[in-house]
């Protein structure tokens, strides 16, 4: 249930209604017949005057929603900046809160009157998203009764997006802020120029490529690092559930494994394990220690660490296929024989599917990947496979999978 709405939430909630499908034949047809009729968007002779109605109405809302859409992220982005998730769930699990008392309960107290009934407007929207949930209390105000209010409560995906959750249970806060950012925003506007000339959208918005920007921008790079490592902790913790494979490693390294989430979470259940937290020099400087891992700065587009194995988490998705197969050699040179690289990403399905929560994680994080780092993507099982034998793996195999990830191993 929580992660529907985890879903909704980093998708900008576009989902779909099915679309009524007919063909040209019977339009032409119930056209002639019915040229009297108020036009409808299409027209199918299986149904009545009432579902050909209830049809238009059904399409007609769809569209409206699509108009609307990008209001709701708007709005929980601002709920984020407010802290409203946190002051509700500071109150307790069971807490019951009024605008008012929310309003008042922000960590940064509105200097607006009329900030309550404001901020109401914005709660009720969190509500038809399943972010919040509500219900109509008396008020008791002045000793009168049948006067009533709304009172809100925390709905469970909530404790996903506390500003200090991750170091428990892993917080998509900083991602949704990193994918709703101006500077995400200002490349989005650029995918047109993408599809007809082929230009770099990040570069066309901001003058270089996405990886340079974070190099340069060390408030974004922050952001950026934090958002992975907030994400990495969510999904390591359900893939350290169900996957055995750390368990016969000594020395595991974790390319482009940022402040070192990944490998505190694995070393943490596998003590046998010595880590090794590879990234570049400028991502390592904001690393923590953690026992049993050690931080190595290097390029893995020159050279790799030598251990059993070696992890990547969201990394091959960043980049293009000829970019990968030079990770992947790498990699590859650094193992074993016997050796294995773990990878945790999203697979894609051979086709989309209408009204499908999982084709809608999936193709929108690869039009993101389309659109913010420069030739990445989100690969099918044969784009993996053809990965793995380009770079001279034996073959790869999905494991399992931790919610919308998979766990792909490659052997050599």
């Amino acid at each position: 249930m929580a992660l529907s709405a985890i879903a909704e939430l980093t998708l900008s909630s576009l989902s779909s209604l099915p679309y009524l499908s007919c063909s040209f034949t019977n339009q032409i047809t119930t056209m002639t017949n019915h040229l009297q009729d108020p036009l409808t968007s299409c027209f199918n002779p299986g149904l009545t005057k009432q579902e050909e109605q209830a049809e238009e109405e059904m399409i007609s809302m769809q569209a409206l929603k699509i108009t609307s859409t990008l209001a709701f992220p708007m709005v929980f982005k601002a709920a984020l900046e407010l802290g409203v998730l946190d002051t509700i769930a500071a109150n307790g699990k069971d807490a019951w809160l009024s605008s008012r008392e929310i309003a008042f309960g922000l960590p940064t107290k509105p200097n607006n009157p009329d900030a309550p009934m404001l901020l109401d407007r914005m709660l009720r929207l969190l509500v038809s998203h399943s972010v919040l949930k509500c219900r109509i209390v008396e008020t008791g105000e002045n000793n009168l009764t049948g006067k009533t209010q709304l009172v809100y409560a925390a709905e469970p995906v909530c404790t996903l997006f506390l500003k200090h959750g991750h170091d428990q249970s892993g917080s998509l806060m900083s991602i949704f802020m990193v994918h709703h950012s101006q500077v995400y925003f200002e490349t989005w506007t650029h995918l047109k120029d993408l599809i007809q000339e082929g230009k770099d959208t990040f570069s066309s918005a901001h003058g270089m490529r996405l990886f340079e920007y974070i190099g340069l921008n060390e408030q974004f790079a922050c952001m950026f690092n934090h958002a992975m490592s907030g994400s990495a902790t969510m999904i390591m913790k359900k893939v350290l559930e169900i996957y055995r494979g750390f368990e016969d490693i000594n020395t595991l390294v974790d390319v482009g494994g940022g402040l070192g989430t990944i490998l505190n979470l694995v070393t943490s259940k596998y003590p046998q394990i010595k880590g090794i937290n590879f990234d570049l020099e400028m991502v390592l400087a904001q690393a923590p220690l953690y026992p049993g891992v050690e931080h190595v700065s290097g390029d893995m587009f020159i050279e790799v660490p030598k251990g059993d194995a070696i992890f990547m988490e969201w990394i091959l998705h960043d980049w293009a296929d000829e970019d990968c197969v030079k990770i992947l050699k790498n990699c590859w040179k650094s193992l074993p024989e016997k050796g294995k690289v773990i990878i945790v990403d999203i697979v894609t399905p051979i086709e989309p599917k209408q009204d499908d929560l999982f084709s809608n994680i999936v193709f929108s994080m690869d039009n993101t990947m389309l659109t913010q780092c420069s030739g990445g993507k989100e690969r099918s099982f044969s784009q993996f496979e053809a990965l793995a034998s380009a770079s001279g793996f034996l073959g790869c195999k999905i494991i399992c999978l931790a919610y919308m990830c998979s766990v792909i191993e490659f052997y050599k």
